[in-house]
């Protein structure tokens, strides 16, 4: 039985996966985009349930494991869609990708004296925000990326990469306040969830089953499948 789930579970996975990328090109122009932010957002959250139930109906450790894996591909999926893609302009290479502001501090303080509520939000909470799910998976992954010298190895790069070909393709510009912001909101979410020892009591969440019964499991397996489908539809119809 658990194999013939696990056969559904990779399929279940892979047309959604599928059928994501679809939702955000289809019927999309410079002024027209069918999916939003927080439509993608709760997209990948039901996605994300989905593997996180199957992993209460298989209960092994490598399944565990192997779905944190899941979870950061689905999270990096979400993330060059929203930064390239969902409400951007399309992408065009130009070879004055260099320009950009390199003044710290310039940008944040541009919001905050001019900008409105709502860019504000979308341009300085959204950047410190940004990352925070990077750094809470890799800390679930692995007790070594509780410190924030071992995430640096992997956040830094990371977002220094999104910042270079946000200015390359023009879908935004190089701007090192978004760097200060994204990695000062991941330095600050680690400091809070390891100081205050929540990253640990959270990380057995992702490593049990909680002794639910057998029929309980499937019964929440099928229930969050028939969400996500139900979801998908209203999303192409």
């Amino acid at each position: 039985m658990k194999r013939k789930i696990n056969i559904f579970k990779n399929i279940v996975l892979v047309i959604t996966v599928i059928i994501y990328f679809y939702l955000i090109f289809i019927g999309r122009n410079q002024y027209i985009f069918n999916m939003s932010y927080e439509k993608c957002v709760i997209y990948m959250i039901l996605v994300s349930l989905f593997i996180y139930i199957y992993g209460l109906v298989d209960n092994t450790k490598n399944t565990y494991n192997k779905n944190i894996i899941l979870y950061i591909m689905l999270y990096f999926i979400l993330l060059l869609s929203i930064t390239f893609y969902i409400g951007r302009t399309d992408i065009k290479l130009y070879d004055y990708w260099y320009q950009g502001q390199y003044k710290l501090f310039h940008t944040i303080k541009m919001q905050f004296n001019y900008g409105s509520f709502n860019s504000v939000a979308k341009n300085i909470f959204g950047n410190i925000v940004m990352l925070i799910p990077l750094s809470f998976l890799l800390m679930i992954k692995n007790k070594k990326y509780n410190k924030i010298l071992k995430q640096f190895i992997i956040i830094f790069p990371t977002i220094i990469l999104i910042e270079v070909f946000q200015a390359f393709t023009h879908v935004g510009a190089f701007d090192v306040d978004d760097i200060f912001l994204n990695y000062f909101g991941t330095v600050i979410f680690t400091y809070i969830i390891t100081r205050f020892q929540l990253i640990d009591k959270i990380r057995t969440i992702f490593y049990k089953d909680f002794k639910i019964k057998k029929s309980i499991k499937y019964g929440l397996f099928y229930f969050i499948t028939f969400l996500l489908i139900i979801y998908i539809y209203y999303l192409l119809f």
